[in-house]
C-alpha cells in the first residue's frame, strides 16, 4: 500500500477490481403482520420492499452502490433514461449484454446503456457471469439461496435451475457461498435488474476458476442446457483496462471490443488475459463464448453498445478503468423454447382478457370516488360463482391486495368487489389515487374451495393454505412461498403467523389446516 493516501484507495476500490470490505447484513425481515378470521376478506402479507426469508445478504450496498432504497432507485432510473435507443435490432435474439461492475458513480452510464438494451423484450430469467477479485476456485461456483438481497428488496433465484446445474454438471459447478461474501462484480448487476428487467429471477455465478478448459466446458454446459431458452439473459460482468492514461487505455479497449465483435477469439484470447491492459471478466467472458460457440456463426453478432472510460465519466484523465458494453444477439428462430407455460385450467385468454379489464376498471372508479357496476360477461364460466384476490403492485411493491376465499357471487362480480377493495379498503395502505393508476400492475388469482389437508400433504407451489385455530385464521396464496423462497415448514411457520398463532400451530391437532389451489394471472397473461 506505501504511502498512498486514504481517498486514492477508496477510489481505486470504486473504479475497477479491488475486493472491498463487506457491509453490514442487511436488517432482518419484518414480522407478518396478525390477521383476524372473522373478516369477511383476507389480506395478503406486505412486501414492500419484498424480502425473501433466507435470503443472501448484500455484501457492497453503501460502498460501490448507495444503500438508500429510494436513492438507488432513482440513480438506476436516471441511468436507464439517459440511455439512447438501443441498437440491437427488435427482431434479433438478445442473448447476452457485457455489463461493467464499479462504482456506478463510474461505470453507471455505461451499464444503463447495457441494460436498456435487454428491456422489454421478454427475458424471465437472468444468468448474471461474474468474476471473484479474491478467491478462487476449483469449480464455477453457483449461489444456492432462494434470493439475493440489495436496497430494493431480494432478487428471486431460480434455485431450481441452479440446482439442476449442479447436479447435472458436478463436474463443473458447486454450491460454493463464500466466493460472493465480499465480492461486488456480481451484486451491482442486481439493481439494475431490478429495475430494467422487473419480475425476472436470477441465477448467479462465479466464474472464479483458474483453468480456461473449465470456464469454457461451463459455457458449454450452459449451452447443453438452455440453449434452446429464448426466455433467457445472460449478463456478464467485466471491465476493461486499469489504470492508463485516458489515450493508451483507448487504445488497449478498442482492441478488447474490437477483437469480440470480429469473433476473432484466438487473438482476443491473448490480448483479453493480459492483466492491467486487458479485461478483468476474461474467464467469465470466456464461458460465454463457449455457449456462443455452440450456435452456427452465421446466426451469430456481437454489437458495441457503448465504451467510455472513468476519465469520460469521473473526469480524471491521467489513470482510468474502461468500461465497454456490448450485445451478443441470434438470428430470430435459433432459439424457440420458453419456460413452461402455466396453465390457466378453464380460464381461456379472452375470458382471462375480460376479468382482468374489468379488475382494472374498478380500480380507476373507487381511484376516482366514482361507482362501477359491473356489466354482464361475455365469457360464460365468469358469470359462475367463485372466489378471488386482485393484488395491486406499484413499481413491484404490494399495494393492495384483498379477498374472498368462499365462492358465493358470480366471479366477475367478485373481482369487481375485491379489485375496489384492494384499491380503497386496505387499511394497510392509504387509498389509490388517480396519479398512481398508470403505475399499477394487476394479478388475479381465481382459487378453488378450500378441503383440510395435513401438513405431510402440503406441497409449496401448488397449495395456498388456511390455518385456524380458537377463533384465528390466517391466509396465505400459493404463491407466496415461492415469491418468498420458502421450504414446506416455513410455509406452515408462516400461515400460523399470519393467524396470529405461534408458529408451531400446525403441529397442534386442534389446528384445522386446509389447502386450496389457485389460478393466477398478471397483465400480460
Amino acid at each position: 500500500m506505501g504511502n498512498k493516501p486514504y481517498w486514492l484507495l477508496t477510489l481505486a476500490l470504486l473504479l475497477g477490481c479491488s475486493e472491498p470490505r463487506p457491509a453490514p447484513p442487511a436488517a432482518p425481515d419484518a414480522q407478518p403482520a396478525e390477521e383476524k378470521a372473522a373478516q369477511p376478506a383476507v389480506k395478503e402479507e406486505p412486501m414492500m420492499p419484498k424480502r425473501i426469508e433466507g435470503a443472501f445478504p448484500a455484501q457492497v450496498a453503501g460502498m460501490f452502490y448507495t444503500g438508500a432504497p429510494a436513492d438507488l432507485e432513482a440513480e438506476v432510473r436516471g441511468y436507464l433514461g439517459d440511455a439512447g435507443a438501443p441498437s440491437v435490432a427488435k427482431e434479433r435474439d438478445l442473448v447476452a449484454i457485457l455489463s461493467p461492475h464499479a462504482g456506478y458513480r463510474y461505470s453507471g452510464p455505461v451499464a444503463g446503456e447495457a441494460y436498456q438494451a435487454a428491456v422489454g423484450r421478454g427475458h424471465t430469467t437472468v444468468v448474471v457471469l461474474a468474476l471473484s477479485h479474491k478467491r478462487a476456485a476449483r469449480k464455477v461456483s453457483v449461489l444456492d439461496r432462494p434470493a439475493y438481497d440489495t436496497p430494493l428488496g431480494s432478487v428471486p433465484v431460480d434455485r431450481e435451475l441452479a440446482r439442476r446445474l449442479i447436479a447435472e454438471h458436478g463436474e463443473l459447478f458447486e454450491a460454493n457461498e463464500e466466493v460472493f461474501r465480499g465480492e461486488h462484480s456480481l451484486e451491482v448487476q442486481l439493481p439494475f435488474v431490478q429495475i430494467a428487467l422487473p419480475g425476472t429471477k436470477v441465477v448467479p455465478i462465479i466464474v472464479a476458476v483458474r483453468d480456461e478448459d473449465v470456464a469454457e466446458r461451463a459455457g458449454r454446459a450452459l449451452h447443453a442446457m438452455l440453449g434452446k431458452r429464448k426466455d433467457v439473459l445472460f449478463v456478464v460482468s467485466s471491465d476493461l483496462s486499469h489504470h492508463h492514461p485516458y489515450d493508451i487505455a483507448r487504445g488497449f479497449d478498442e482492441e478488447n471490443l474490437s477483437l469480440l465483435e470480429q469473433w476473432d477469439i484466438g487473438k482476443w484470447r491473448a490480448a483479453a488475459s493480459r492483466m492491467a491492459e486487458g479485461m478483468c471478466g476474461y474467464r467469465p467472458l470466456l464461458a460465454l463464448v463457449g455457449m456462443l460457440e455452440g450456435w452456427p456463426a452465421k446466426a451469430r453478432l456481437v454489437e458495441r453498445i457503448d465504451y467510455r472510460n472513468s476519465g469520460d465519466t469521473a473526469g480524471d484523465k491521467s489513470s482510468v478503468v474502461g468500461y465497454g458494453a456490448l450485445a451478443f444477439s441470434l438470428e430470430p428462430g435459433v432459439r424457440t423454447e420458453v419456460a413452461a407455460a402455466p396453465d390457466f385450467g378453464p380460464y381461456g385468454e379472452e375470458a382471462r382478457r375480460e376479468l382482468m379489464a374489468l379488475a382494472k376498471k374498478a380500480v380507476s372508479a373507487a381511484a376516482r370516488g366514482e361507482s362501477f357496476e359491473p356489466p354482464p360477461p361475455t365469457a360464460a364460466i365468469l358469470a359462475e360463482p367463485g372466489a378471488a384476490f386482485v393484488t395491486l403492485k406499484k413499481r413491484g411493491d404490494l399495494r393492495g391486495c384483498i379477498g374472498h376465499v368462499i365462492a358465493r357471487v358470480p366471479l366477475y362480480r367478485c373481482v369487481a368487489d375485491v379489485a375496489r377493495s384492494a384499491a380503497i379498503h386496505d387499511t394497510r395502505f392509504s387509498k389509490v389515487t388517480p396519479d398512481e393508476l398508470p403505475e399499477l400492475t394487476f394479478e388475479i388469482s381465481v382459487l378453488t374451495a378450500p378441503a383440510p389437508t395435513t401438513p405431510d400433504e402440503v406441497v409449496v407451489g401448488r397449495d395456498g393454505l388456511i390455518m385456524s385455530r380458537g377463533g384465528r385464521s390466517g391466509l396465505l396464496l400459493p404463491q407466496v412461498p415461492i415469491e418468498w423462497g420458502w421450504e414446506r415448514e416455513e410455509f406452515l411457520e408462516h400461515t400460523c403467523r399470519k393467524a396470529g398463532l405461534p408458529v408451531g400451530c400446525w403441529r397442534d391437532p386442534e389446528t384445522v389446516i386446509q389447502s386450496f389451489r389457485a389460478i393466477v394471472w398478471g397483465e400480460d397473461e
